[in-house]
Parts: C-alpha cells; structure tokens; sequence
C-alpha cells in the first residue's frame, strides 16, 4: 500500500514590506510536501481566492504580485496536490500598507511689500514628518523644512506677486503623492512720496525779499 503524504505549503512574502499604498509586494508559497502542481486556497484579506501553484512555489513561474490598499493579512485555508491529497490549512502573513500622504494647502493673502505671509497645510494622512516640494512663479522646484505637526506653515515675504505651485508631498514613511494646489500671495508696492519746497524766512514765519529797490 503506497501511501501519499498529505500537500503542506508555506506563505511568505518576498517583495517589500512594508509598502506604499499604490505600491507592489509580492508573495511565495514554500512546498513543504505533496506532488506538484498544487490547488491552494487563501484568504486575501476576506476575500476568498485559488491559486495553481507549481514545484517552485510560484504561481506560473513567477511570486505571487499583490497590490493591496491597506494592510493585508494573507491566510492559507487548503491545498489539494497532484495525487489528489487534500489538507486544510491555518497558516498567514500579513503585509504592512502606508497610506499616501495627504494634505490641504490655504495661503490666498494681499499684503504690502516687506510685509510676511504665511502658507497653512493641514495633513490628514501620512506620518510626520512631511516635506513638500514646490516652485515660486514656475521656478526651480524647492523643498519646505521638515514640517511636523498635522496643522502647521510656512512663512513668504515676495517683493511681488508670486504664485506658489506645489508639486507633491512626501512623509516619513518614504510614501509621496503629487499635488495640484497653488497659493497666490498679491504684493502691493509700497506708496512714494516727492517732496518739493524750500527757501528762507525770518524767525517770526514771515518772508524774505531780497527784491532790489
């Protein structure tokens, strides 16, 4: 009597983790034993998914590519081998998904010339701290200092109108999302006044005539 030993496969995640959301992992299931190719079935999350996996432990020759939004358990529920063995399974791994960095951007302003302005950013996704990249009326682009706090800001004095364009944001995950926002501070020249005059008089206000006669 040839007995078959039952089909037992491993999860493991090859690719990165933990990721970005956007960003792609990819997973391996290690063979453990049983006859190749392999009927696996798994969890994605709650989602209920069959794999064909061949004697490598990949699925066509290639790691699993997964791509999830959040932070994703992968769960083996069973495998049946190429001899028609079947066992049930409890086995996971779990890959870690960074949100992408959000953040809103307020700083319309009118002021004078040497007068300070200030850009407002309000992050509402990411992990601090977070760095924007952005250009000054289509210029080089520039960075902000490190900015750590979910409400925080930036101080701009131009000596005149100047549009700020801000191109994307990063955070301390290494996480990056472009942006589209733009901040216009108005710069209104500072007045100049011409002064003319002159001439002599007497102590007590009244004029000098130095007319001949």
């Amino acid at each position: 009597i040839l007995v078959n030993e039952l089909p037992d496969l491993d999860v493991a995640i090859l690719g990165p983790d933990p990721i970005c959301a956007t960003e792609i992992s990819t997973l391996v299931f290690p063979i453990v034993s049983g006859l190749a190719p392999f009927n696996l079935n798994l969890l994605d999350g709650s989602n209920p998914i069959t794999l064909n996996v061949d004697a490598a432990g990949l699925i066509g020759g290639q790691p699993y590519q997964v791509s999830p939004s959040l932070t994703t358990t992968y769960t083996l529920v069973s495998v049946s081998d190429a001899n028609g063995c079947a066992q049930n399974l409890n086995k996971n791994e779990t890959l870690t998904v960074n949100p992408l960095p959000l953040v809103n951007i307020t700083g319309d302003n009118e002021i004078c010339d040497e007068d300070i302005s200030y850009i407002y950013f309000n992050f509402s996704e990411g992990t601090s701290p977070w760095i924007i990249d952005y250009n000054v009326n289509g210029g080089i682009t520039q960075s902000t200092p490190a900015l750590s706090n979910i409400l925080d800001s930036i101080s701009a004095s131009p000596s005149t109108t100047s549009t700020y364009t801000f191109l994307s944001v990063r955070d301390n995950n290494g996480c990056e999302s472009n942006l589209t926002d733009a901040a216009t501070i108005s710069v209104n020249q500072l007045p100049e006044v011409s002064i003319s005059g002159g001439g002599e008089i007497c102590d007590d206000g009244s004029k000098i005539d130095r007319r001949g006669g």
